[in-house]
């Protein structure tokens, strides 16, 4: 199908740089209107036996956190335990900046821990793992991780909504040839090496301190997170849409990149396989907004990478074909539509974007239901 092009690299240039400047005068007013503890100032809540409490009580008290990292470390139990750095380690006079590196560098090691139990010990000692650059590892942390999110959780979704419930859902057995699944199996594995640098690179982005994003929730108030990370959402979802309906609207975009994605055109070719079925450059840039907002807007950085990984989860459902009418939000009835038109619903998680900029359209069975309560009111 052939797609008429609306947008030419100037145009885009153009908003672009209205794009970075709105967003340099949204982190200055965010910055002015929140306040953020300093790490040395906050407390946390111990037991007695100088263990975290996850809230306040009579059983309870006030700790200083430089000073409970420090009792903890002493304690062995604290990262690089028994090693004499470790323990001489100053909490209490490392300024802010130092003190977010070195907590999510710890933190880094401890997802590490959880990915790489996974790989045979002979493989970690023949590749030296332990070696690795901190960057390096992340990307492979990452890398499983993503394998694991895509090769299990494709699998389990086809097996149920094509081997459990396909005789409901897909009674005219519209369902993808097993060809077309494995191309998007293909092209999908492809991708994941370079899908994985983006989470790396932006963690090592995040502990040099150059963003917004803050390691320890008590940074903020609840009000302030939980504000931040609507308004994040906010920002990551407007991102999604214009980077999305720019790769349709750039001939140089959707020629060279997107294309890829759009072979799957028809109904019977979407399958849970297709969610990452991408140019590497193309699901990059579909993502990028997620690391670009960390520049803007306050955010948790663990928040943030479980945020990232989720759409990985969501990519899947939009791409089964299996209706759930569920509005506002944007599911694979929207984007089946979006794969067949080329032009309208843009968006990732809701349909406000699109509604917003003219670019919805609803699926006839949403629009068949509308009809009925109409009739009926």
């Amino acid at each position: 199908m052939a797609v008429k092009m609306t947008e030419t690299v100037g145009s885009v240039a153009k908003k672009a740089l209205g794009f970075a400047l709105m967003n340099l005068v949204i982190r200055q007013a965010v910055l002015f209107a929140t306040e953020k503890t300093q790490l040395k100032d906050v407390q946390v809540q111990v037991w007695a036996n100088g263990t975290l409490a996850t809230a306040a009580s009579a059983a309870t008290r006030p700790v200083a956190l430089p000073l409970w990292l420090s009792d903890w470390d002493k304690q062995g139990h604290g990262a690089g335990a028994g090693s004499s750095s470790s323990s001489k380690l100053d909490y209490s006079a490392l300024d802010d900046k130092a003190f977010q590196k070195h907590l999510l560098e710890q933190e880094s090691e401890w997802k590490n821990g959880l990915a790489f139990c996974l790989l045979p010990q002979g493989l970690k000692e023949a590749i030296k793992l332990d070696a690795w650059p901190l960057m390096a590892r992340a990307w492979l942390r990452s890398f499983v991780f993503a394998n694991l999110i895509y090769l299990g959780l494709g699998m389990a979704w086809a097996y149920y909504i094509y081997g459990v419930y396909g005789h409901t859902l897909f009674p005219k057995a519209n369902t993808p040839k097993f060809g077309d699944v494995a191309e998007q199996v293909k092209v999908s594995l492809g991708s994941l090496p370079m899908y994985s640098f983006l989470p790396a690179l932006c963690e090592h982005i995040v502990e040099r301190g150059w963003t917004l994003a803050y390691v320890r929730m008590d940074e903020y108030s609840y009000a302030t997170y939980f504000a931040s990370f609507f308004l994040y959402m906010f920002f990551v979802e407007f991102g999604v849409y214009w980077n999305h309906r720019l790769l349709h609207d750039l001939r140089l975009g959707y020629d060279k990149l997107h294309y890829i994605h759009h072979k799957y055109n028809k109904e019977n070719t979407l399958s849970p396989f297709a969610g990452l079925a991408f140019h590497p450059l193309d699901g990059i840039l579909q993502a990028v907004p997620y690391f670009w907002t960390l520049f803007v807007i306050p955010m948790h950085s663990l928040t943030y990478e479980m945020m990232l990984f989720t759409t990985a989860i969501w990519t899947t459902n939009i791409h089964d074909c299996v209706e759930v009418e569920c509005p506002p939000i944007m599911g694979a009835g929207y984007h089946t539509i979006h794969h067949t038109t080329y032009r309208h619903n843009y968006g990732q998680f809701f349909t406000y974007m699109d509604g917003f900029f003219g670019t919805l359209q609803y699926p006839e069975s949403v629009l068949l239901a509308r009809k009925g309560k109409q009739q009926t009111t």
